[in-house]
């Protein structure tokens, strides 16, 4: 994809992350996706080929809990 520029893309650090779903609601391509796993709500890249690499999620992140990791493929 032409648009798809950066070498990177978003992955969440599960024990860093309160689950605020910030990251959720700023990502305008539908990357991230907040549900629950074992009875404990988890949030997580659902569609990492959707990633741009734009960072929103990781800037908005409270804790700090969003890192941009290269992408791999």
């Amino acid at each position: 994809m032409f648009w798809n520029k950066k070498k990177c893309i978003a992955n969440v650090m599960e024990g860093r992350c309160c689950n605020c779903r910030r990251c959720v609601r700023i990502c305008r391509h539908g990357v991230l996706e907040t549900c629950e796993v074992s009875g404990r709500m988890t949030t997580f890249v659902n569609r990492p080929e959707r990633c741009t690499g734009c960072g929103k999620c990781r800037a908005v992140c409270p804790e700090k809990a969003i890192e941009l990791i290269e992408k791999y493929g």
